[in-house]
């Protein structure tokens, strides 16, 4: 009889003789991961990076890191792009001269690898005197993906309003054009991050801010404000971390109950509404939060916290997102209606009344076809989930700061057509510089 031992061992031979013969690889990757391009005949598909990534013999694989890349045995390996090819006897080889990924191996990106921001020489509408950045990630000769556009008052440290089209697709395909506002935009020069140019400001430091000034403790306590990304969009999620200058730029005064209540409403119903469409954003802020008058005068008293370092940061009133529907080129223009563009308000502040909301417009959010059997249809009127009232464009175009007024980008294949407004007079307010009269 053959010896128990012999026959384990014959089995393990024969099992590593067969994976052999198979030329399966196997790698690990460790946080940050690379960015993994699968290629499938013409097409470029930024595939999710799993852990193991195991591969059939020749099978290949682009990874990008945006500052090279790290291995267990190696550091600092140089370049954005590597290729991963699994060749014969269970081992990747990467196109680094004489350098392989063997199967106990792990790889991952050294530095950061949220999305980098470039600037663009074309302009997003409205921007002419300001800077255009993009927030995505250039592959070279295989194409680009823009996620979000920022028009950026350098001078003042303020962001106008943020641009993108609700949403990017799960599987990502990688091309030179892209559908929406954001196709004629370049990635034409990179943005390098730099602390010195922003104001580290944390929840922490709003929260202080807010107990410090006793009236404002008295109003609101501790959960009533939180400081986080204008951008609340879960598809965008992966385009920030806590140290990337695109969350130092969009960092805003919310109010907690309107930006998980009522907010959060509007933007899992777009997430719905996009599996049937694409859709135009343009989204900012508007105003300063206006306190009632708790003692014997007649001035009312802006939201202005003031920050241990001496800096100060506004609590805006309004919220405003510029939704509009793209028509797929079958569609001919008669068949869409102003209902598929409007403007979505939301009140930051817990003190709204009616009379405010008139005064923006007389809501029509019952209009929009894809709010109708919403959970935001249901609760946008109570205060307990924040108010959020629907507007016409042309009723609210003069009356928000740094709305867009300017036609967008010329008709293409692959652009929408003009975002084509009246040419409204000036704005009749916008938000106060911080040296301001602080009184109306």
């Amino acid at each position: 009889m053959i010896p128990i031992s012999v026959f384990i061992f014959a089995t393990v031979l024969f099992s590593l003789a067969t994976n052999g013969a198979n030329g399966s690889c196997s790698a690990q990757f460790r946080l940050p991961k690379p960015q993994m391009i699968v290629h499938f005949g013409s097409k470029h598909l930024l595939r999710e990076t799993p852990d193991t990534l195991t591969a059939e013999l020749y099978e290949k694989y682009d990874i990008y890191c945006k500052h090279g890349f790290e291995t267990q045995s190696y550091e600092n390996i140089n370049g954005q792009h590597k290729e991963l090819k699994c060749e014969n006897n269970n081992y990747f080889q990467m196109d680094t001269p004489n350098y392989y990924i063997l199967y106990e191996n792990w790889i991952s990106c050294s530095g950061s690898q949220s999305s980098r921001m470039y600037e663009s020489l074309t302009k997003l509408p409205d921007c002419e005197n300001e800077m255009t950045l993009v927030v995505g990630d250039d592959f070279k000769e295989l194409g680009s993906l823009k996620n979000i556009a920022i028009c950026y008052d350098l001078l003042k440290a303020k962001v106008k309003y943020v641009a993108y089209t609700a949403y990017p697709s799960k599987m990502k395909i990688i091309e030179k054009t892209q559908i929406g506002q954001l196709n004629s935009l370049g990635l034409d020069v990179e943005v390098s991050p730099t602390n010195a140019m922003f104001n580290a400001i944390s929840t922490t430091d709003i929260l202080n801010a807010l107990k410090k000034d006793r009236q404002l403790k008295q109003l609101f306590g501790d959960e009533t404000f939180e400081y986080t990304n204008l951008i609340q969009d879960n598809a965008f999620k992966g385009d920030f971390d806590e140290s990337s200058m695109a969350v130092k730029m969009l960092n805003i005064v919310w109010l907690r109950a309107l930006r998980s209540g009522n907010w959060r409403h509007l933007l899992n119903a777009l997430d719905v509404a996009n599996l049937n469409g694409k859709y135009d954003v343009r989204i900012g802020v508007s105003g300063v939060v206006k306190l009632p008058m708790l003692q014997s005068c007649n001035v009312s008293q802006k939201m202005i916290l003031e920050l241990p370092n001496g800096d100060t940061v506004a609590v805006p009133s309004h919220i405003w997102a510029h939704i509009r529907h793209l028509p797929q080129q079958s569609e001919a223009s008669i068949n869409n209606t102003t209902n598929d563009e409007f403007v979505a308000i939301a009140h930051n502040s817990p003190f709204v009344t009616n009379d405010q909301r008139q005064e923006l417009c007389n809501s029509m959010c019952h209009e929009v076809p894809w709010l109708k059997e919403s959970l935001f249809m249901k609760l946008q009127n109570y205060p307990i989930y924040g108010v959020v009232q629907c507007c016409r464009v042309a009723d609210v175009v003069d009356k928000l700061d740094y709305f867009p007024k300017s036609n967008g980008p010329p008709p293409s294949l692959d652009v929408p057509r003009s975002w084509i407004l009246p040419t409204p007079p000036p704005p009749k307010f916008e938000v106060q510089d911080e040296n301001d009269d602080e009184t109306d």
